[in-house]
């Protein structure tokens, strides 16, 4: 009788620990659409998958909550990846969901007179330390010609990029939608944009801990499913998808249409992308963004393809 007990409770404590959900970090913005409408649109269910979403504000802090054991998984940019990559390598991408270049944003303050991008030079510009804002904003000022140390740098967050600049604390700033948008119907014909040229893709992905990828493999691949369920839904309901955008972040349909098209939802794993981040670890070196004595790392080994090649095996190209 005690044996039966004891089975029948250590069932039900493996039940439950298959039943616990992936904890998954999602960034709030546009580029996360995919997981909002797998949730939205019952393909996590669909697939057997249960998940929980941890909703944070850019992919470097889904990045560290993830690193510190809060999440399961993680979205982010390749760029929060690459910093994390210097001091540990226990976590992987698993796939790309969405690309695009013009994601990123300058908007300047009106009055500072900001009209092209070589007038950033002697300003005082804001960005997001250890994100593709801090990317951007200096491969700008290299582009045009501007020596970074002619500038002055001002660390600042999503949340109080809209006050740096109502405030005057920095003429412009570098931030990623929808927070650009935000500012700008905040503030209106006090800001402007400040065209840029197209100099980055940025990619957005689905980031696991190694950990997670061997205990949780089948879950994992139902996951991924449910990411190529969705981004077949977006192409083929555009509309539908850009209301679910608005209502997840809490912004207009109108400007969510307004920037939409910059996107390119699909499930991807390109050779270009760990180039990219070689280029960004060399950047990071040499700009001291990382301590002085940092080695380039290799960055095969921050690749997981395996389940995006079992849901989707054209989607993979690293070799």
């Amino acid at each position: 009788m005690i044996r039966a007990v004891l089975f029948f409770c250590f069932l039900l404590s493996t039940l439950g620990a298959q039943a616990a959900p992936l904890r998954i970090g999602v960034s709030e913005t546009v580029l996360s659409l995919p997981l909002y409408v797998a949730e939205e649109e019952g393909f996590f269910q669909k697939h057997g998958v249960s998940v929980e979403f941890m909703n944070c504000v850019g992919g470097n802090r889904c990045i560290k909550n993830m690193l510190n054991g809060q999440t399961d998984l993680s979205t982010a940019t390749e760029l929060p990846v690459v910093f994390s990559s210097f001091t540990r390598n226990d976590f992987a991408i698993l796939t790309s969901f969405v690309s695009g270049s013009n994601d990123l944003k300058v908007v300047a303050r009106t009055e500072a007179k900001i009209n092209q991008p070589g007038q950033l030079r002697n300003k005082t510009l804001g960005y997001v330390k250890g994100s593709a804002s801090q990317y951007v904003l200096d491969s700008v000022l290299v582009y045009n010609g501007i020596d970074p140390d002619t500038v002055k740098l001002k660390a600042i967050t999503p949340e109080t990029a809209l006050m740096a600049l109502a405030n005057k604390e920095v003429d412009a700033l570098c931030i990623w939608e929808p927070f650009a948008s935000r500012i700008e119907l905040e503030l209106g014909a006090e800001v402007m944009l400040v065209p840029i040229p197209k100099l980055y893709t940025a990619t957005f992905n689905l980031i696991a801990m190694q950990d997670v990828i061997k205990s949780k493999p089948k879950e994992i691949e139902r996951i991924v499913r449910a990411l190529k369920d969705s981004t077949q839904f977006i192409q083929m309901h555009p509309d539908k998808a850009k209301a679910l955008a608005a209502k997840r972040l809490k912004i207009p349909v109108v400007l969510v249409d307004r920037i939409f098209d910059n996107y390119r939802f699909r499930l991807s794993l390109n050779r270009s992308l760990p180039r990219t981040m070689e280029g960004q670890a060399r950047w990071a070196i040499r700009e001291g963004h990382v301590p002085g004595n940092s080695h380039q790392p290799n960055f095969t080994g921050f690749f997981y393809p395996a389940f995006l090649k079992t849901v989707d095996p054209g989607a993979v190209s690293l070799q």
